[in-house]
């Protein structure tokens, strides 16, 4: 597959220019409200900051993705910790999973709670920051633990494999869910 921007293919390129021509898009609604309306609010602020940080990590995730390849896997697996193949599920795997999603959760709880805060003291820009940072934590946290769960069951059959990956990222997302209500 040929490659256009560097290590980015066909479908990344593609991606990586839809994503940045929203954030163009978004980005220009934002400014045309701050000079035309003289609205420049601490949660306008905040919001432009936040999407166009979230938007830098979904651009460059490929070529990050690229530079992480480069590191040797029996080195990434162990800090990992992933599981072999053959290695049975038990019931200290399921509650290790559910550990895991409840800190995620309890992240995503911590993240609002103290957002809010630090939005009124701390302004936009430095809280957009904070923000993005513990929600790409939250995320990462809780992917990395269902992709661990999720090999338990990559030798099963494709049907088990389905129902399993759809029942862990069910909870996975409802836990995620929840730590945001109960800050709300």
């Amino acid at each position: 597959m040929p490659k256009f921007l560097g290590s980015y293919g066909v479908l990344e390129s593609a991606l990586s220019v839809i994503i940045f021509c929203f954030f163009v898009y978004f980005n220009s609604l934002y400014y045309h409200d701050v000079f035309a309306k003289n609205i420049f609010s601490n949660q306008v602020q905040f919001a432009v900051i936040f999407i166009d940080l979230i938007g830098l990590v979904l651009i460059s995730f490929p070529y990050v993705s690229k530079k992480l390849s480069n590191i040797p896997n029996s080195a990434f697996n162990k800090f990992l910790d992933l599981p072999s193949q053959e290695e049975k599920i038990s019931f200290s795997t399921i509650s290790e999973f559910l550990g895991n999603q409840a800190l995620a959760s309890f992240l995503a709880t911590v993240l609002i709670f103290t957002g809010k805060q630090a939005l009124e003291d701390f302004g936009g820009a430095i809280t957009a920051v904070y923000v993005a940072f513990l929600f790409l934590i939250a995320l990462s946290l809780g992917s990395i633990s269902l992709i661990r769960f999720m090999l338990h069951f990559s030798n099963q059959h494709w049907i088990i494999y389905t129902i399993a990956s759809a029942l862990s990222t069910g909870i996975m997302f409802s836990f995620f869910h929840l730590g945001l209500k109960m800050a709300i």
